[in-house]
């Protein structure tokens, strides 16, 4: 709310010489029989106003201020520039005051348009507005006075008063903490934090440098700067993004007791020291907290040969493969395509065409392929090994996709090549 009141005053007559060419004049009216009374009711005292004062900047420094004057001189002579003084108060108590360098003076039926700035830097500011961060803005009060040296009126003044209140500097905070995982498969997974970081002043600030260390177990893991730009506008928050990767092989090196359970705590701590007026250098924190999958690729192993039925011109058996999950986590098994080779013979080289097998998690799950071989020379090769109660060489070999894990799980294909001796069983 502002409030402008104007007081005007008459002093004792003080003519200065530049303005002597006007008096002459009128004396001379004066001599030839006029009335210098007259004449000096004809001669107007000038027309001030206080059109407005705004805060014409503000920045990290403080907050200039522009008051702005105007004067109309109404009559056929020049008046001189007046003299401007000025003071500010914060809170009631007199705060910085000043005054305006002489001008040039005001011509004849002249409008002028005088601005007059006022700096008021946010230190002296906060020295008066009482502890950092408990008001947003202090009340002040403008007292201009503009005394101006008239001839033959004399002195002539208008006072002026202006009430508002100043915006404080803000300290910045960290809010909106995330934590989520990017992409997750069996050599590691990339994790992005993210946070804002929000700057309540009606002006930018130089972003400030946010350190951080990253905890596994509640020991420091990584350490580093956050990216971000120069610059945190006014009255935004503006994201701020630290994206790791982290390499199990290296994660497992640093910390052996990971290698055995499935998941653990982590804690991307956050720090960042900021220096605004009024707060001095201030220290802020940030924690951002997380549990991290720890993932193993299961492992596959040959399950044998079981033969189901066997006549001369045909035989069916069944041959499979063991996938071991160590995770807590359950997958599933898709698009598994193999070759299986026994004493170097490809016997059979397919897909299976079923959908997805779930992988259960902490134990084995079992995948069997079903075979009907009916080549006569395969069947009398095969009932020899079997009449006979041979070992025989084998070679199954393949991949398969491994997919719907845990949130952030990207899938990962996973090639198995199994090879060595067995021995056929009959389960007729």
């Amino acid at each position: 709310m502002s409030r402008f009141q104007k007081n005007e005053g008459r002093g004792k007559p003080r003519l200065p010489p530049y303005f002597a060419a006007g008096t002459l004049m009128m004396l001379a009216v004066c001599l030839s029989g006029s009335s210098c009374r007259t004449l000096e009711a004809a001669f107007s005292q000038p027309e001030v106003s206080l059109r407005s004062v705004d805060i014409a900047d503000i920045n990290l420094g403080g907050i200039q201020l522009l008051c702005s004057l105007e004067v109309v001189n109404p009559n056929l002579v020049n008046i001189p520039f007046p003299e401007i003084g000025w003071e500010v108060f914060i809170n009631g108590s007199s705060f910085r005051s000043g005054a305006v360098p002489e001008g040039e003076a005001i011509g004849p039926g002249a409008v002028e348009i005088l601005d007059i700035p006022l700096d008021l830097a946010y230190t002296a500011l906060a020295g008066v507005a009482g502890p950092p961060g408990r008001a947003d803005e202090i009340a002040y009060q403008i007292v201009l006075e503009t005394r101006f040296l008239l001839p033959l009126r004399g002195e002539w003044i208008a006072n002026f008063e202006h009430q508002g209140n100043l915006p404080l500097a803000r300290m910045i905070s960290f809010r909106d903490p995330s934590f989520e995982i990017t992409n997750l498969d069996f050599s590691g997974m990339d994790v992005n934090f993210s946070l804002n970081v929000n700057n309540p002043n009606p002006f930018p600030i130089p972003f400030p440098g946010i350190s951080y260390n990253y905890e596994v177990r509640n020991n420091g893991y990584i350490t580093g700067m956050a990216e971000h730009p120069d610059t945190l506008p006014a009255g935004t928050a503006s994201p701020v993004n630290i994206r790791l990767r982290i390499d199990y092989l290296d994660l497992y090196r640093s910390f052996s007791v990971l290698k055995t359970i499935g998941e653990t705590a982590c804690l991307l701590s956050l720090s960042s020291r900021v220096v605004l007026p009024g707060f001095g250098e201030t220290r802020l924190s940030l924690d951002i907290p997380g549990v991290l999958p720890l993932l193993k690729a299961p492992v596959v192993s040959f399950k044998g040969i079981s033969v189901k039925n066997i006549t001369l011109s045909k035989i069916d058996f069944e041959f499979g493969w063991n996938v071991d999950n160590p995770n807590i986590f359950s997958f599933e098994a898709e698009n598994m395509r193999y070759g299986f080779l026994v004493n170097d013979t490809v016997w059979v080289q397919d897909r299976l065409v079923e959908g997805p097998m779930k992988i259960a998690p902490g134990r084995e799950t079992v995948i069997l392929a079903a075979v009907t071989i009916d080549s006569p020379a395969q069947v009398k090769e095969l009932t020899t090994i079997i009449t006979r109660g041979k070992d025989v060489s084998y070679n199954l070999k393949g991949a398969m996709t491994i997919s719907s894990g845990p949130a952030g799980f990207s899938g990962s294909s996973m090639p198995f090549d199994l090879y060595g001796r067995v021995r056929p069983r009959l389960n007729l």
